[in-house]
């Protein structure tokens, strides 16, 4: 019985040939190119919109504690859980306030510490004249008002506002605005 040469329909049955497969790999990789700086752009939104969330809480967890503890409580950006930074992304520290000038953090005064991102897509900086958040015993935030900024890339993604009486607000930007850092 003569063999016959497969049909194409066959082929495509039994498989690609080397070269139909280098040329799907090189259109796939293109397309995945084509795409990732759009995946890199909305993963940082969802970590800045994560990131908000976070700090609200954060915020109304540290004024629920000064309140039912009745001491003041403060929360500062911290990147090692000792520290206070000036990055909010990187983490954040409730502790024991001392008063209104910052000293440094004895291990005993720590009550929470919250990692944040590593990300380098996010960042998220303070008002200027307020690096940290003093909550007073009955809950209220004196001061001036404290105002987080958060930017997903080079653009302005949402403040978090903590006003005098310690309430929390949060507003994502609706109009594209460049990042003020």
């Amino acid at each position: 019985m003569p063999r016959t040469h497969p049909s194409a329909c066959h082929r495509l049955i039994e498989g690609w040939n080397l070269l139909e497969l280098t040329i799907a790999l090189a259109v796939l990789a293109l397309i995945s190119a084509l795409a990732l700086p759009s995946l890199n752009a909305q993963i940082d939104r969802l970590r800045a919109d994560m990131l908000r969330m976070q700090l609200v809480s954060v915020f109304n967890t540290a004024r629920s504690t000064a309140i039912t503890r009745h001491r003041p409580i403060a929360v500062c950006a911290s990147e090692d859980g000792w520290r206070c930074g000036g990055d909010w992304s990187r983490g954040w520290l409730i502790h024991r306030d001392h008063g209104p000038e910052p000293v440094p953090i004895a291990e005993e005064d720590i009550l929470r510490f919250q990692p944040g991102s590593t990300a380098k897509g996010v960042r998220a900086a303070a008002s200027l004249g307020r690096q940290r958040l003093r909550f007073q015993r009955d809950g209220r935030s004196g001061g001036s008002n404290l105002t987080i900024s958060i930017c997903a890339g080079t653009t302005l993604h949402s403040r978090v506002i903590v006003n005098n009486v310690g309430r929390t607000r949060a507003r994502r930007v609706q109009q594209p605005t460049p990042c003020p850092f």
